[in-house]
């Protein structure tokens, strides 16, 4: 039964009703500032499925605000049915109390309720719950359950599935002579123990007939039946633990080990266990982890960014994360929903649809995770800009640090990866601004005219209905009053101009790129463009830029022709 839909209400800082639709995507990214709920919103989902027993009282803490007068409501839709669409609803209410289970019509879910069993059914299948600071103990526990899942799945292996291989024979046929002697053994010790108890019952019963002067007052203290024992009986009598060693020290306990490596040895082992399938093949038990990133070096936060992948491949995984590392441009983005925690609802960013990138935008994207290790910072951001150079990523950067806005300046680096990156943005079906160089300089030759020509085409063929094209002509120095400015002093130039360095040299291009930057992302202010940058709104303005200088290119041409004659 997949998870489709959660909601949390009155848990911690959710005071409202909250709610996140998952699609069917294995891999789920819950993205967000601090403190707007990301990682109580994994645990309110442990939460849920948490044994409802005595000592399982809810905290104070839990409840907004702590006041316990608060009904705490987890609501869980899941899909029964995938082909028919069909789902339930459940929910767990705490009421300073330790939480109780009820269906869509709040009526309690007790032993003989037509969901009791699917909830069992559902408890049964709780999901891995990895977070930031788990102590070692909890660490512990987590891989004792993951051991003893091994063992019920492998018990259950032998109950009903036929087993090829003369080992597997053996501890087959071994394990039902187990099962068939121990309730002989319990039969045997039951009738000694039952005639033990009749004697005791008859003593009582004198005792009881004189205290009270009644003859006909009779006990009878009589002993359970016994069917034998059950793989949970196993289970509960196995133990593990995980040692680790290195060059100084061999077979150290886990616990003597450093957060990160705790964690990633957690969720390596998870990982692994799932490839060699010995974690039974339920494909609905979820694994949690809240940050997964913390305590990692870049290095390590990018494998474990491919071990992530792969878990996703295999059952469903949730994680929040402020880790742009995490999200792997060169991966083949087919399962993944990445959602925003705001302070009232879950905005979905991007949904993955089929991947549409050849294998030079995967080589590009795989060179920018190394080269730029922000460039998936556009997961987070609330708006989106791709630049081509670095003048106008300092300058547009520096606005946006000025103005504190949400804003994300992806450097491209080059025309090519701005449409890899377009094909990414495209696929995850979010709006973004481009702005290129036109490069339509008057120094080029005619080959290279129609070569930049080109280029600026098929930035135009990927346009999204919901993508804003602009361009600097013919190229950003030139388009805010420099001249051409070379790369070694590009840097210190724009510096200098957006920080009011030599104001009255640069005064006229500050106001160029003020401009420009308010057009972009400031419309209700209703300023015009500058001539010298152009919104491209078909492939007829790239035409108009360029057939000037191709006129002018033919016409030198045959004059030189003409005066060799």
């Amino acid at each position: 039964m997949r998870l489709k839909k959660f909601s949390v209400i009155n848990y911690k800082v959710f005071n409202e009703k909250f709610s996140i639709d998952f699609s069917k995507e294995d891999i789920v990214i819950l993205t967000g500032r601090n403190n707007t709920g990301k990682s109580t919103f994994l645990e309110a989902i442990n939460q849920f499925y948490l044994p409802t027993t005595a000592k399982g009282k809810i905290q104070i803490e839990c409840y907004s605000n702590q006041d316990e007068t608060k009904i705490i409501e987890l609501e869980a839709e899941f899909i029964i049915n995938e082909e028919t669409g069909e789902t339930i609803t459940i929910k767990k209410k705490y009421s300073n109390d330790n939480g109780k289970y009820y269906d869509e019509e709040d009526v309690e879910i007790k032993a003989r309720h037509r969901l009791k069993e699917t909830l069992d059914r559902i408890l049964e299948n709780s999901p891995y719950y990895i977070t930031p600071y788990m102590t070692t103990e909890e660490i512990d526990k987590q891989v004792q359950e993951i051991y003893s899942q091994i063992i019920t799945t492998e018990l259950n292996r032998l109950e009903v599935e036929d087993v090829e291989g003369e080992e597997l024979e053996q501890i087959k046929k071994d394990y039902a002579e187990l099962k068939s002697s121990i309730p002989k053994l319990l039969r045997k010790i039951k009738k000694k123990t039952d005639t033990s108890l009749e004697n005791v019952s008859q003593n009582v019963s004198k005792n009881l007939q004189s205290v009270f002067s009644n003859e006909y007052l009779r006990v009878s203290v009589q002993g359970g039946e016994s069917n034998g024992f059950s793989i949970s009986d196993i289970v509960k009598s196995t133990d593990s633990g995980v040692l680790i060693g290195n060059k100084q020290n061999s077979d150290m306990p886990l616990s003597t080990q450093g957060t990160g490596i705790q964690r990633m040895s957690l969720i390596y082992i998870i990982q692994n266990l799932i490839e060699q399938g010995l974690l039974g093949t339920n494909e609905h038990k979820m694994l949690l982890i809240d940050e997964p990133e913390a305590f990692l070096h870049p290095e390590a936060v990018r494998a474990l960014s491919r071990s992530l992948y792969s878990i996703g491949d295999r059952m469903p995984l949730i994680i929040s994360t402020h880790s742009p590392i995490l999200i792997d441009l060169s991966e083949n983005h087919t399962t993944i929903q990445v959602l925003r925690i705001g302070k009232s609802k879950a905005i979905e960013l991007y949904q993955s649809s089929s991947s549409q990138f050849d294998g030079n935008d995967v080589n590009n994207m795989k060179l920018l995770n190394y080269v730029d290790s922000y460039i998936n910072e556009f997961f987070f951001a609330e708006q989106i800009i791709i630049v081509e150079g670095d003048t106008e990523y300092i300058a547009l950067k520096q606005y946006i640090k000025n103005q504190n806005l949400n804003i994300h300046v992806i450097r491209a680096r080059g025309k090519a990866t701005i449409c890899s990156l377009m094909k990414i943005l495209n696929q995850f079906k979010t709006p973004y601004f481009i702005l290129h160089d036109i490069d339509n300089h008057e120094r080029f030759i005619n080959s290279t005219l129609k070569a930049q020509l080109t280029n600026c085409n098929n930035i135009y063929k990927l346009k999204s209905s919901s993508t804003r094209i602009f361009g600097s002509v013919p190229n950003f120095e030139r388009a805010i009053g420099l001249n051409d400015v070379p790369n070694s002093k590009k840097t210190e130039t724009i510096h200098n101009i957006v920080n009011g360095i030599n104001k009255d040299l640069y005064d006229e291009a500050r106001k160029k790129i003020k401009n420009l930057f308010d057009y972009i992302f400031n419309e209700e202010i209703g300023v015009e463009l500058d001539g010298a940058f152009v919104e491209i709104l078909s492939p007829l303005d790239y035409e108009d830029l360029f057939e000037p200088l191709l006129s002018r290119e033919k016409k030198v041409i045959k004059r030189k022709r003409t005066a060799k004659l």
